[in-house]
């Protein structure tokens, strides 16, 4: 599909599109594979030029308020940052990874460009979410910390364990953290659920889930999960019962609720509608990386960096 009224080509290829409703005059912003940000009209327009603060690809983004929070990580580099960026300006442009070769000391550490903080890590991020006005993360064989929107800390807790799935592989490898109206999930790829409590960190209880495969991604809501699996195997559940168990061609990149029982999958070469009476799929020639529904259209990223709409519920 080339580019025209229903497609728009963004200006690099995009992981993911966030939205943007509390920044005036910015619908969205776009993530780059190679740690590109930029800042979208509500017609997926750039307002500015592209830049990229950090030269390597960024491994976790959320949005809190006005602000883009995220990770970057170069593992050849054994490089790890953590910053606070703001969305209601444009992203400035950083510095080559070259650079980065010669500035090995953390006191002279180079920092994303344009940060309002930031912070060199010492160990991986492995998983991150939103937190009320603030967000909460998990660093290897660190603990899960929670900050506030200022980058200062709230609390902290131990390194998640899962004893219970010791025998299993990657059992204790923290995958996806999960916000509850009151709890955080932290869930490991073995299927281990861990809840701690959103206001100082303690644990509140623990569960697993048995899996035919690896843990990749975990979306819900306040009684639904939907898990995904590496394998591209997906389990529904709704209140603790497994309602859907779903084979699909590969990995799902993303997952979009439109209510408890309907559930639009990013699959790949493919995109999916999950619900109660069936599954539908409509294939692509690109991996499909998210679906977006802006008003009552939905659209479609590919990884080829186009928008496109999709056909899928219509």
């Amino acid at each position: 599909m080339g580019e025209g009224k229903h497609s728009v080509h963004l200006p690099f290829r995009a992981l993911k599109i966030m939205e943007t409703p509390s920044v005036e005059g910015v619908y969205a912003i776009a993530i780059g594979v190679d740690g590109e940000l930029c800042r979208l009209d509500d017609q997926w327009k750039p307002i500015e030029k592209h830049a990229r603060p950090f030269p390597m690809s960024i491994q976790h983004a959320i949005v809190v308020d006005e602000h883009l929070i995220a990770t970057w990580i170069d593992r050849e580099l054994m490089i790890a940052r953590m910053g606070c960026l703001p969305i209601d300006e444009p992203f400035k442009e950083g510095v080559e990874r070259g650079d980065l070769r010669k500035t090995r000391f953390v006191e002279h550490a180079i920092l994303p460009a344009g940060a309002i903080w930031a912070h060199v890590l010492d160990a991986e991020p492995l998983a991150m979410t939103n937190m009320d006005d603030g967000f909460a993360f998990v660093l290897w064989n660190r603990g899960v910390y929670a900050f506030d929107v200022t980058g200062v800390e709230r609390w902290r807790a131990p390194p998640p364990e899962w004893p219970e799935l010791a025998n299993l592989p990657m059992s204790q490898e923290t995958v996806e953290l999960f916000e509850t109206d009151t709890t955080i999930e932290v869930w490991s790829r073995a299927g281990g659920c861990l809840r701690l409590s959103k206001s100082n960190g303690s644990q509140i209880g623990t569960g697993h889930f048995d899996l035919d495969g690896s843990l990749s991604n975990v979306y819900g809501s306040t009684s639904v999960r939907l898990l995904l699996l590496s394998n591209g195997r997906c389990y529904l559940y709704h209140g603790g019962d497994k309602v859907a168990d779903l084979s699909t061609q590969g990995p799902i990149q993303h997952a979009l609720c439109i209510d408890d029982s309907t559930w639009i999958l990013s699959g790949w070469r493919e995109e999916i509608l999950l619900e109660q009476s069936g599954v539908k799929t409509q294939k692509q020639n690109e991996v499909v990386v998210q679906h977006i529904l802006k008003g009552e259209q939905l659209w479609l990223l590919t990884n080829d960096g186009m928008l496109h709409h999709s056909i899928l519920t219509e």
